[in-house]
């Protein structure tokens, strides 16, 4: 049973255990080394992971069967599912390791998208097909960014694990088979959302102005919006403001209660209780761990 599988951070580094990072990355010897090829079953109950095989072949091991890898591939492990590998000794490739919470707002965007992004996936990657070839190129670009000194380095993180996730998910087919079972009209709608949003986030306009403006009822755009999403007109308007909070504290000097009225928040206080409600910290704390992390 899923409760009775340990629950990591990084592989055998307890979920308890302080670990400084949003996201990580390594080549996939260099952890399975330690173990033999062999990565028995476990889950990370708030980490989502993608595992590139660039060269040999194995097997995962999930709660319910095994299957064969071969590379060139992709296995994508949501947060909780329950995984274990088994490893030819040739192989090669990177493992990045990703807090799931920054998947939320993608998945949140993109109706395909929240629904590859709910299940482990193993997807064979073609070099010759520019989705795949996008991917494992996101994939190695974030390793040497992360590994690397470049100017604005970390500000890439972000856009290249989007980046692995889009171009696996458009490989995969999934993006074809999902769009086949949607209706083109409220596709339209929640696409026009999405941009609405986008552009009308900060102004914090109510609900019905969304729903004015792509043409239906308040009621009507929250049923497609959780349809297609899981998250309501405000959860996704939500998602993006602390998204571009977080962008704020982390890399520009804006005073706290500068970026609240930036957001269209009138009362900073608010802004304290809202951003700490829907990350767990303050804005100040945020911005005070997420500094330190550059610094190091």
């Amino acid at each position: 049973m899923a409760n009775q599988v340990p629950s990591y951070r990084l592989y055998r580094e307890k979920s308890d255990e302080s670990g400084d990072f949003w996201i990580h990355c390594e080549t996939i010897p260099e952890r399975t080394h330690l173990h033999n090829g062999e990565i028995s079953q476990h889950r990370h109950d708030s980490l989502f992971q993608i595992f590139w095989l660039s060269a040999g072949s194995g097997e995962i091991d999930e709660a319910d069967g095994t299957r064969r890898l071969q590379a060139p591939c992709a296995v994508y492990v949501p947060a909780g599912a329950v995984h274990g590998f088994r490893y030819s000794r040739d192989v090669d490739g990177l493992v990045v390791t990703a807090l799931a919470d920054r998947l939320r707002p993608v998945a949140a965007s993109d109706r395909q998208v929240a629904a590859f992004a709910g299940k482990v996936r193993v997807v064979p990657l073609d070099p010759d097909d520019p989705d795949a070839a996008f991917a494992m190129d996101c994939i190695a670009r974030l390793h040497a960014e992360m590994h690397g000194r470049g100017v604005a380095r970390l500000i890439l993180l972000e856009p290249l694990i989007t980046g692995a996730i889009v171009g696996l998910v458009r490989a995969s087919g999934h993006q074809r088979a999902a769009a086949a079972d949607v209706d083109d009209r409220d596709r339209q709608r929640i696409d026009m959302l999405s941009t609405l949003i986008s552009a009308h986030f900060r102004e914090r306009r109510a609900v019905g102005f969304y729903a004015a403006s792509v043409g239906v009822s308040a009621a009507h755009l929250n049923r497609l919006a959780r349809t297609a999403t899981g998250f309501s007109v405000q959860g996704l308007i939500d998602l993006q403001v602390v998204e571009a909070a977080r962008r704020d504290l982390v890399f520009t000097p804006t005073p706290v209660q500068a970026i609240a009225y930036s957001l269209g928040f009138v009362d900073p206080a608010y802004f304290n209780r809202f951003f700490r409600r829907q990350t767990g910290v303050t804005p100040g704390a945020f911005r005070e761990a997420e500094r330190r992390k550059l610094a190091s």
